[in-house]
């Protein structure tokens, strides 16, 4: 009885897991660029149990395996394609294919991201909404007609209407990108686990391009997570009950009289 109430018990914490795993997925459906997690589970140890002599098992050193219980073992992150969104916006950019924004803070520090919602600061660089830099040239005072093709490379017309190349964003490729370190507000780290990023030109020999005016929407299946959303409370139920069991059989156990 000990041993189903300590099954029941991990059960329950692992579904809980799950179902916030579920429930972070679902309240993120509309986030541009936001890529769904999914829960692993894992036994825990199991152990030979030997039977001590009990009169319905012949043989006293027969032996059965007894599981510990469950857990999460890990939260994977799916960097599978979203839905494009067409915006009409000139700084919204979109990746199709694989690969990330480099985004350098003002510290120094290097964040990865596939939200492509970006801005000009007072000095015309190419900022995200946090302010970290997605391209270091500045774009010239009054310049109109800015285009940035599926190469990533920025050009624009001036004053005078000359057109002028401002520079050329890349995208970075990691090895193992679900093991990317996350940092909050849609932003990866480069981890030990994920590899070092390969620094790519869209488009050039390669399937991956950027979309102008477009941003990616998250890659939340709705009907999905609803379903896990229900399996997690169902199995919930089930280790809840579980525990309710052994607790009446405990309550037999210790009222019964000689």
């Amino acid at each position: 009885m000990i041993k189903a109430l300590y099954n029941g018990m991990t059960g329950m914490a692992a579904q809980m897991q799950k179902m916030d795993v579920t429930g972070n997925n679902i309240a993120n459906l509309d986030t541009i660029g936001y890529k769904c997690q999914t829960a692993s589970f894992n036994e825990l140890l199991r152990q030979q149990v030997t039977a001590q002599g009990m009169p319905v098992v012949p043989d006293a050193a027969a032996q059965s395996n007894q599981g510990g219980g469950a857990k999460i073992s890990s939260i994977n992150r799916s960097f599978s394609q979203g839905n494009m969104i067409s915006t009409g916006r000139d700084l919204d950019l979109a990746i199709e294919g694989d690969g990330f924004f480099k985004l350098t803070r003002a510290d120094g520090e290097v964040f990865y991201t596939r939200d492509g919602s970006f801005k000009l600061d007072s000095d015309g660089k190419i900022k995200s909404s946090e302010g970290y830099v997605l391209l270091d040239n500045e774009l010239p005072a009054g310049f109109t007609d800015l285009v940035i093709d599926e190469t990533g490379l920025v050009t624009c017309k001036d004053r005078e209407g000359n057109k002028q190349e401002i520079g050329q964003i890349e995208l970075a490729v990691f090895p193992r990108p679900e093991l990317l370190e996350a940092s909050g507000n849609n932003m990866f780290k480069q981890s030990d686990a994920s590899g070092e990023p390969e620094t790519i030109t869209p488009g050039d020999n390669n399937p991956n391009r950027i979309l102008q005016s477009y941003l990616e929407g998250s890659n939340v299946d709705l009907v999905l997570e609803v379903q896990s959303l229900i399996e997690g409370q169902r199995s919930f139920q089930l280790n809840a009950k579980s525990i309710n069991t052994a607790d009446q059989m405990w309550s037999i156990a210790n009222n019964l009289q000689k």
